[in-house]
């Protein structure tokens, strides 16, 4: 964990709230990686606020609030985001005190479900929807008769200690939301396996933050404000495929924690065949690996000035990213998932992504589907790859089904 979050953890430890929380028939969560995206001075969430956006077309506001150890709320946040910071950093400490002596078993935190309790009934909020909301929060809307869901934020697996049936199966009902509100028919496979039978919902809606971005509604201000911002920062030259690099972080398996030897060769080499751009990660900007992100400046100024572009594709919302981009690679980012609702193909290098021990199972249904491939990262293995698919780009899927669902959801909130 970067050291200035344990700062942060133990400074908030000693720090007296004093939150006023609106009341709000609508609750949101989302932590300070899930606020990516910094215009107009404000930090907003893809995924959480579009949402939101939707939910004010209605005629309906939301309250937020920041997850524990978070930084973005009040005025530098886009939505009314609010964190009691210093209960959330005691109910913490205790949680990870007791984590060493709970023997394996989840050391569940009556602090933290008291402040989310708290909360709910300052608020008044009856529904809640969010990034992963702790089992603590699912039990205090529970006893409330508040319903809560949990909305997909990257690749869910059977292998994934959030989302897999050897994982969550287990779990009391009243430790899970109500509904899991995710991209494509896979990830719902993998929910339903052990959900349905405790009578949680999955809805299917496709991303929404890529889905608005597809439609380009006239009435969407932000999106026309953020292709004409980046639209011609990330166009490549004329002529030129484009290449997009999506980093993943806490890359223990790669030597120098970014890329693999064998793709920085690769781009020295096509320097001016490809035009290659790199995105790093919301958790390296924002979150539990910054301290990546302030390293990543060095390992650019050694193996990468001149090569490739990746502030604009790092700072850009990825629809738009993606609009200009033919091929992506990434060790391991879920931006494949995305990519391929963009009809993008993606190739994966992490050596555990083909091992079914470990993550064999991710990515499933858009590898069926041919839109995403797991490669060895040698040379030769990713420039055959990339000869093979240059061309390979193709319609976005279709979201008919997905917007469908995505209505219904809305009504159900705002009402």
């Amino acid at each position: 964990m970067d050291k200035s979050i344990v700062l942060k953890i133990l400074r908030d430890a000693f720090r007296i709230d004093r939150v006023r929380y609106p009341e709000s028939r609508v609750l949101t969560v989302a932590h300070d990686n899930d606020r990516s995206l910094l215009h107009n001075g404000r930090w907003y969430s893809p995924l959480v606020d579009t949402m939101e956006d939707d939910l004010r077309l209605r005629d309906l506001r939301c309250a937020s609030i920041a997850r524990i150890i978070s930084r973005i709320k009040g005025d530098v946040a886009y939505g009314n985001v609010m964190s009691p910071e210093g209960a959330f950093a005691r109910a913490l400490l205790v949680k990870r005190l007791s984590s060493r002596f709970s023997g394996g078993v989840y050391p569940y935190s009556a602090m933290e479900e008291k402040i989310w309790g708290h909360i709910l009934d300052e608020t008044g909020a009856r529904k809640v929807f969010g990034i992963q909301p702790s089992r603590e929060m699912c039990v205090a809307c529970h006893k409330r008769g508040v319903w809560v869901a949990d909305v997909q934020h990257g690749v869910i697996g059977e292998s994934h200690p959030w989302y897999g049936i050897r994982f969550r199966g287990e779990d009391p009902k009243e430790w899970l939301p109500d509904a899991f509100v995710v991209w494509d028919a896979g990830s719902a496979a993998v929910i339903d396996r052990w959900a349905a039978a405790k009578g949680i919902e999955t809805i299917v809606t496709g991303n929404r933050w890529v889905a608005r971005f597809l439609k380009r509604a006239p009435h969407d201000r932000l999106v026309e404000e953020l292709f004409a911002t980046y639209g011609d920062r990330l166009a490549a030259p004329t002529g030129m495929k484009s290449i997009l690099i999506t980093l993943s972080w806490g890359n223990e398996n790669i030597p120098n924690g970014f890329l693999p030897d064998a793709l920085c060769d690769i781009i020295r080499s096509t320097q001016g065949r490809y035009d290659w751009k790199v995105r790093l990660h919301p958790n390296q900007l924002s979150g539990f690996a910054t301290h990546e992100g302030q390293r990543f400046n060095q390992f650019f100024e050694k193996h990468l000035k001149g090569l490739v572009e990746w502030e604009a594709a790092t700072r850009a919302p990825l629809p738009v990213v993606l609009a200009q981009t033919d091929l992506h690679l990434s060790w391991a980012s879920s931006v494949a998932i995305e990519a391929a609702q963009c009809g993008i193909r993606s190739g994966l290098m992490e050596p555990a992504l083909r091992d079914p021990n470990k993550f064999g199972d991710y990515y499933t249904y858009y590898r069926n589907r041919g839109m995403i491939d797991f490669l060895e990262p040698t040379q030769d293995g990713i420039i055959d790859w990339i000869s093979a698919n240059l061309d390979s780009r193709q319609a976005p899927e279709a979201f008919g089904a997905y917007d469908q669902a995505y209505a219904r959801l809305l009504d159900f909130l705002a009402n």
